[in-house]
């Protein structure tokens, strides 16, 4: 039975962060009343979205370093210092915890994350990461918690687990971001008793279907019951369970936005009717909204998003898509409440503000897809996870198999039963943490570049312009796509490393802040110029699309930290001049061209040095102007030019300019009578040199008539007092 009920509602996009300036102003600090912190206004992190995104995480507290990849079970075991357990087991207040190594971690038993005020960040692991098997990672019984960018993959090498790959209990104010989980025995990702959680851009994969779970087959999402709660769940994967993808229970509220689900089993998403557990009666919200689903070759239930098992499961939906045909292309449509069954009371509006964007499936899909899980190095799971949803293959797993199985899936009977086995775990390429020499949790390259002090551990919980504290800073910078570009220099990206894992995407580029961005031949790389003599953040934008749907998603913001180091300095380089000839008294014009092969453009500035006979050269333009002199006729002049850049350092490069000055034929005179009886001079030359004519007589003392530079031939000039004297010499002089 279904029934109609509304209510007012509206979309609030949360607010965004706009960029990163240098630090100043508030120090925390542990003093005699406690931690001292400002009143926060902000998410937990740029992007963080929904319920849980006003955890504080650990905020304004200390730093603790994660050194080894072992794991204790004595609480006096000498072997704890420096593991992720001890991390968290000897927080006092609040910490974040930070990563000088990478690699799996086999957990001796479920680790407990039971402090409040504690960030760990995954992000901040080299190489390939962190990746957490054979127990649970459990949130309980604290308060404002973050997690960013782990694998759990638990597994079963402890015949006794039954458990999650990571579960929430009993806590508020927890995001969980980029997190990859699989191969659990119970559910894989689970939020029961608590409130204010956020569930984003994690991907929930390959729970262990037909494994050693008490109850059977037992291969399932998530579950989200018991209490009052309000959840988030934004930009998720759920990929091969069986069911609960996710199951909604008691008095809950759940968004559930922009997550795609692919090849579920029996069913997608479901609630039921909760009446044991809620004698007082109970009921469910749910706000689905922008999902994909996808069918799969192990789904039984291709045209069902969601199953409501009561009518006190309330739900509004909207703009949602679902392909069920298998046909190996996304072409699903939005089907309304058709995807919906079961009993469920409908909404028309959601009774309560989005606390999360909201964006159309499309572009949710490959945000899902290109960035989703831990995605900063994806390992061999989450790439395999993936090419099953591009090429909708894959199952459902049972077990997990050795790293060297000889295929994806192998069958294997056991006991009398056929198990699907997966490979297991990956070797982690492991990465060599940069140096900080505070041991504040930022690198030094970091510090320097944001104008911090890399010994001084205290600027750490300095606060930014927008609240952030300078760590928090670094660690969003880790968390997104992020790299780094030499000051006065350039990089060029991969775009395809950037999403990992979905071929054939067309990309689109636009400039952000500090530096220019321009799309290579190709369209698949592009280069990013820092802006000159700037350090510090910077950053472009990218558009991903894909031909194949028509589906866009962006831009997605590359944040590049240009560093201290500057980039190699290169000498200018020279174009070729030919040997230049001119005529003795001629005027040479020369355009020097040189180039600077660095990037960002180089100012470059032109002069003569050593013997320049006159000749000079503009030193912006590169003109160079030489009038030759008369007396270097027949001869070879070089003229050395420089060019010089205003790099660090500043460099140059010197050419010889060769030229051939060609001597000038000697002027012929000739003198003749007017028709007045005048004497009229009349010179034949060459055009170039200056005509110097000079008048004696006694053949001694020369006095200058007049100069000239003809144009025409010949040049004439008339005497206008041709009988003041019994005789007059006349000769031509040139010049210069």
């Amino acid at each position: 039975m279904k029934r109609d009920a509304s209510g007012a509602g509206f979309f609030r996009a949360p607010r965004r962060r706009a960029g990163c300036g240098k630090w100043a102003g508030v120090l925390y600090a542990l003093g005699l009343s406690g931690w001292v912190s400002a009143v926060w206004a902000q998410p937990a992190f740029p992007g963080a979205v929904g319920a849980g995104a006003g955890a504080r995480g650990g905020r304004g507290g200390d730093v603790y370093y994660v050194t080894n990849l072992a794991d204790y079970v004595s609480s006096s075991d000498p072997r704890r210092f420096g593991t992720l357990r001890y991390g968290i087991a000897s927080a006092t207040g609040p910490r974040t915890i930070v990563f000088a190594v990478s690699g799996t971690i086999t957990l001796s038993n479920d680790l407990p994350v039971n402090k409040s005020y504690l960030t760990i960040a995954g992000q901040t692991a080299p190489g390939e990461g962190i990746t957490l098997r054979r127990r649970s990672l459990v949130i309980r019984d604290a308060r404002d918690v973050v997690v960013r960018y782990l694998r759990v993959r638990t597994g079963d090498m402890d015949p006794t687990f039954q458990g999650d790959a990571v579960s929430v209990l009993r806590a508020t104010n927890v995001v969980l971001d980029h997190l990859s989980a699989s191969w659990s025995v119970d559910e894989c990702l689970s939020v029961t008793h608590s409130t204010q959680v956020t569930v984003q851009n994690c991907w929930i994969t390959e729970s262990l279907n037909v494994s050693q779970h008490d109850k059977g087959a037992h291969g399932y999402g998530s579950l989200l019951r018991y209490g009052a709660g309000v959840l988030t769940f934004h930009g998720n994967l759920y990929a091969h369970h069986n069911s609960r993808n996710p199951r909604l229970g008691d008095r809950l509220r759940l968004e559930f936005v922009n997550n795609v689900v692919y090849n579920w089993g029996s069913r997608a998403g479901y609630s039921g009717a909760d009446y044991g557990d809620n004698p007082g009666g109970f009921t469910n919200w749910l706000g689905y909204a922008g999902n994909v689903l996808v069918a799969g070759p192990s789904t039984r239930t291709p045209t069902t998003a969601f199953q409501g098992g009561d009518t006190n499961t309330w739900i509004f939906q909207s703009g949602n898509w679902l392909d069920a045909n298998r046909n190996g292309r996304l072409d699903g449509s939005d089907t309304g409440w058709g995807m919906f069954g079961g009993a469920y009371t409908r909404l028309n509006e959601w009774p309560w503000p989005w606390e999360v964007p909201v964006s159309d499936p499309g572009a949710a899909f490959l945000r899902v897809v290109t960035r989703g899980g831990a995605s900063l190095a994806r390992d061999a799971v989450d790439l395999r996870i993936l090419g099953t949803l591009r090429e909708q293959d894959g199952r459902l797993v049972d077990a997990v198999g050795e790293p060297a199985q000889a295929g994806d899936y192998e069958v294997r009977n056991v006991d009398g039963t056929d198990l699907v086995f997966v490979r297991g775990w990956p070797d982690l390429q492991v990465g060599e943490a940069p140096v900080d020499t505070d041991r504040d949790g930022m690198p030094d390259f970091w510090e320097l570049a944001m104008g911090l002090n890399p010994t001084d551990a205290r600027d750490r919980n300095l606060a930014g312009p927008e609240g952030y504290t300078a760590l928090e800073d670094y660690l969003n910078w880790r968390a997104g796509w992020h790299r780094i570009c030499p000051r006065n220099g350039y990089i060029e990206i991969d775009l395809d490393e950037l999403v990992q894992g979905w071929p054939g995407l067309s990309y689109q580029v636009e400039s952000g802040t500090n530096g220019s961005v321009e799309l290579l031949e190709g369209g698949r790389r592009v280069r990013f110029v820092a802006a000159r003599g700037y350090s510090g953040l910077a950053s472009f934008g990218v558009t991903v699309s894909d031909p194949a749907s028509g589906w866009t998603a962006g831009p997605e913001t590359v944040a590049v930290l240009v560093s201290v180091t500057n980039a190699p300095n290169h000498a200018p380089v020279w174009e070729d001049v030919p040997v230049q000839e001119i005529l003795a008294g001629g005027t040479l014009e020369l355009a020097l061209r040189a180039s600077d092969p660095d990037l960002p453009a180089q100012r470059l500035r032109f002069a003569l040095v050593g013997e320049t006979w006159g000749a000079s050269v503009e030193a912006d333009s590169g003109l160079l102007r030489w009038r030759a002199p008369v007396a270097l006729g027949g001869t070879t002049v070089e003229l050395a030019a420089v060019v010089t850049d205003d790099g660090e350092p500043s460099l140059s490069s010197t050419q010889m300019v060769t030229v051939v000055v060609q001597p000038v034929p000697r002027p012929t005179l000739r003198f003749v009578r007017d028709t007045d009886g005048g004497w009229v001079l009349s010179v034949q030359g060459v055009s170039g040199p200056d005509y110097l004519l000079q008048v004696s007589e006694d053949l001694k003392s020369w006095r200058d008539v007049t100069w000239t530079n003809p144009v025409a031939w010949p040049w004439i000039w008339k005497e206008t007092d041709a009988t003041s004297a019994p005789a007059r010499f006349y000769r031509i002089r040139l010049g210069p």
